[in-house]
């Protein structure tokens, strides 16, 4: 079963679906910032519990398909899409005054970056550069203030 699983989760039809559906959601979020028709506004409700599902469903393939199940939880990616998933699943009424928790849900677009290897890398790329700029930050600020020190 966790070899089907497996055999699932890479399938390259699978992960073009995984966007695909990320993109709708991304879309389906914007539109509800606008002045809809209370009936279009039922049917994003709706879709967006179908994607909450799919989603939720997706996360449960990937587990099953890993084959030590620990390793799961030790790549960052996938804790990251497990907690942007698990936010989802927050029940929110659709009072104004919980516009921030519907709004949370925008995060779901940045699964994006775990499912695409390209973003990813660049991600990567970009958190190991800061740990580099910290060091050339703490460099220029010992050599300005032996600088300024002289001066």
């Amino acid at each position: 079963m966790t070899s089907y699983f497996s055999g699932l989760k890479d399938n390259r039809i699978f992960q073009f679906t995984v966007v695909a559906i990320i993109i709708l959601n991304a879309i389906l979020i914007g539109a509800t910032t606008y002045n809809l028709d209370p009936v279009f506004l039922e049917l994003i409700h709706f879709l967006d519990y179908g994607i909450t599902i799919f989603f939720v469903i997706e996360i449960l393939i990937r587990f099953i398909g890993e084959k030590n199940k620990a390793n799961f939880f030790k790549n960052g990616w996938n804790i990251f899409d497990t907690f942007i998933v698990t936010i989802s699943l927050i029940p929110i009424p659709n009072n104004s005054s919980f516009l921030v928790l519907r709004l949370l849900r925008i995060f779901r677009v940045l699964r994006l970056i775990s499912v695409i290897p390209e973003l990813k890398q660049i991600i990567e790329a970009i958190l190991e550069s800061i740990k580099r700029v910290f060091f050339v930050s703490l460099l220029l600020f010992i050599i300005l203030y032996i600088y300024a020190t002289m001066g």
